[in-house]
């Protein structure tokens, strides 16, 4: 450090095994350092999962399956208060409750180094796919349903759960690193404290936006 560093700087980095850490991070330096390269590689694993997982239900499942996983379906919905009789508005508080929920997960499961962020991520993009071919058999287009029914709330949607599971994986990276006794630039305390920002100021707004959209204009674009 320099001469003249600032006790700002000072209290923002320690020494530890000859290699400076930093000991808080702007929500900037967290998406440019630390976020936005397994953002981007969890989108790909998304897009694949979602695109193969929709040809392996294709190819496996018949249509007397269907109506067993369509019925699975809409008890795992009714179970999360979504219904065909729901308001809008609570369909809306439903959506934004349990998105925000898996998001949290996603980023505070990160803490336990088996890479569960990554299974959040698997799975949803399976569910995607699973969709798709439901879709295909009842006649549908499928082309149709995905850029009226998932990409207008999807894109916030998938975009908030993709950064809550790219923040776990980089506490899963550090915990790794540190048990197998590697130094890291930074400490556990900050990446989970602006995990934590990040998560209020952005991943939940992006929730909130997807929700609104899900229940209250992607009915209306599928009509």
């Amino acid at each position: 450090m320099g001469k003249y560093e600032t006790k700002v700087d000072k209290l923002r980095r320690r020494k530890l095994g000859g290699k400076t850490m930093k000991t808080s991070l702007s929500l900037r330096e967290a998406w440019s350092n630390y976020y936005r390269k397994d953002f981007f590689r969890l989108l790909v694993i998304f897009i694949v999962t979602s695109i193969v997982s929709y040809f392996i239900f294709r190819s496996f499942v018949t249509s007397e399956q269907i109506e067993e996983i369509l019925t699975q379906i809409g008890d795992m919905f009714e179970s999360r208060g979504l219904t065909f009789d729901t308001s809008a508005f609570d369909t809306m508080i439903a959506l934004f409750v349990n998105n925000t929920r898996v998001a949290l997960l996603a980023f505070l499961l990160g803490m336990i180094p088996l890479f569960i962020p990554y299974v959040f991520i698997v799975v949803n993009a399976a569910i995607i796919g699973l969709v798709a071919m439901i879709v295909d058999f009842a006649g549908e287009s499928v082309m149709k349903v995905i850029a009226l029914g998932i990409l207008p709330h999807g894109i916030t949607e998938i975009s908030a759960i993709l950064l809550g599971a790219a923040m776990g994986l980089s506490l899963n990276r550090h915990i790794w690193h540190r048990m197998r006794g590697k130094e890291t630039d930074v400490t556990l305390k900050a990446l989970f404290f602006v995990g934590l920002k990040m998560f209020l100021f952005i991943v939940v707004p992006l929730l909130a936006i997807s929700a609104v959209i899900e229940a209250y204009v992607t009915p209306l674009l599928l009509q």
